[in-house]
């Protein structure tokens, strides 16, 4: 059930086999019924006529004389495979025998014996003089005492057998054609049936990448209650985020100026801890724009259709650095083509590179390298994201510089949060650890390594998509 088509193909395709082979066997054992009963029905009238043309010579003890074509011309054509004889049925002598036999006799199957209908007589299988196969009707009529004959009228089984195999060729491809238009047809029909959930998933995705607000368009009845409880829930995720962010604005700001005038009470005042009060202020401070900074990047990454288009940002990112750090070349290269997205918010993307970029603007000697790439999932990095069901491609920023970098067992203590190897550079020492917290948080990664520049190079792994 994993393709509702591949499934709806499969079912239709073995009921539409099982039909045609049904309707074909069915088909043909009633012709072939239908053949045997007309051929059985032309040797029991040239009997009958056989019969006939006898009777009065035997009743009246009359010479014998030998009947006609029967208006059978092919009962007079030499080993036609239609013969008929009369024989006394006490010596089962032959008395007479049409000319097709040409002076010859035919053999009986005793083992084939069929009876016939009212039990006045029966059929039988046998072979005729050149041992082509025949078809025999045989009856035993009484004309007084000692005066019983057995009349015996055959076909040629062969032509029928070729009646009944040409018709079965013509059935057999008939129903292959059957079911070929049956198997089309369905497929139309599955196709046409299920057209409105390929609409409603181009629907979906519109509000995935943000072209779109709520899923719109007319649908069966089947799914338009998905669709309507998609859309609330579309529109409540949306209200509950807003809220959210409403809250944790007012939240930081009433905690800002409290925190401040404590701070500078204490500065003020002739306390002898005043220097440690101010440092648990600080972490105080710290540790709510770090719980507060975790809410935003949760709120932002759970947004239904939150889509970034990746290259302008870098682009306006490399160049703002540049002004900002005017001594520094700092270089853009986009491996990924046009149309590659970050499935999140702009500013959680420009807030990554921005601190990757300015970091890496601060420690090189000269020069800085930002690229841009595209990997499918599956592909070679070290530290792949665990969760990638969701995700079938990812896009890969690198930030290298040529300064000094920093050794391997330094790397995980530069991502601690306010952690700085220097102090004679600026900042708070919260920036790799922010974008750790904010990668981690879009199922991405973050690492450090040495550069081919020389330098340090970040790599930032972050879920993607393609505009279409």
């Amino acid at each position: 059930m994993k393709s509702i088509t591949r499934y709806l193909v499969i079912n239709i395709s073995i009921w539409a086999l099982l039909a045609a082979l049904g309707a074909g066997f069915i088909l043909t054992s009633l012709f072939r019924t239908s053949a045997e009963d007309s051929f059985d029905g032309q040797l029991d009238m040239v009997l009958k006529m056989l019969v006939g043309e006898l009777a009065t010579q035997l009743f009246s003890s009359e010479n014998l004389s030998r009947p006609g074509s029967l208006g059978q011309p092919r009962f007079e054509l030499p080993l036609s495979g239609w013969y008929w004889t009369v024989s006394r049925a006490n010596k089962d002598e032959l008395v007479f025998a049409s000319l097709s036999l040409g002076g010859e006799n035919f053999t009986i199957d005793s083992q084939s014996e069929k009876q016939y209908t009212g039990g006045i007589g029966r059929y039988l299988l046998g072979k005729g003089p050149d041992g082509k196969r025949i078809r025999i009707l045989e009856r035993e009529i009484s004309f007084g005492p000692n005066q019983s004959y057995y009349f015996r009228v055959t076909g040629n089984a062969s032509e029928l057998d070729a009646q009944i195999s040409a018709f079965q060729n013509r059935a057999w491809l008939l129903m292959v054609l059957f079911g070929v238009v049956l198997l089309v047809v369905s497929l139309f029909l599955v196709r046409t049936a299920l057209r409105p959930l390929g609409i409603l998933q181009r629907r979906v995705r519109d509000v995935a990448v943000g072209k779109s607000e709520a899923i719109v368009g007319d649908y069966p009845v089947e799914v338009s209650g998905l669709v309507e409880e998609a859309n609330i829930l579309i529109s409540s995720n949306k209200d509950t985020l807003e809220r959210a962010r409403t809250q944790l604005g007012n939240l930081a700001h009433a905690l800002k100026t409290p925190l401040s005038v404590i701070t500078n009470e204490v500065r003020s005042s002739d306390l002898k801890n005043a220097d440690m009060l101010v440092q648990q202020v600080d972490v105080m401070r710290d540790q709510i724009q770090l719980y507060l900074d975790r809410a935003r990047f949760a709120a932002r990454h759970n947004t239904i259709g939150s889509v970034t288009t990746v290259d302008p940002v870098l682009k306006k990112l490399t160049g703002v650095m540049s002004k900002i750090h005017p001594e520094k070349m700092v270089d853009y290269e986009c491996v990924a083509g046009d149309g590659i997205c970050f499935r999140g918010e702009a500013q959680d993307l420009e807030e990554m590179v921005g601190n990757l970029i300015d970091n890496a603007c601060k420690w090189a000697t000269g020069r800085v390298v930002v690229s841009l790439t595209e990997e499918q999932s599956g592909g070679s990095v070290k530290q792949r994201p665990k969760k990638t069901t969701n995700a079938r491609r990812w896009l890969k920023i690198l930030v290298e510089d040529d300064g000094p970098g920093i050794s391997e067992g330094k790397i995980e203590e530069a991502l601690k949060r306010g952690k700085r190897l220097d102090e004679s550079k600026p900042g708070s020492g919260l920036g790799l650890s922010i974008v750790t917290e904010m990668a981690s948080l879009y199922q991405g990664t973050f690492s450090l390594a040495r550069s081919p520049l020389g330098g340090l190079k970040a790599e930032l792994l972050l879920p993607a998509l393609r505009e279409e």
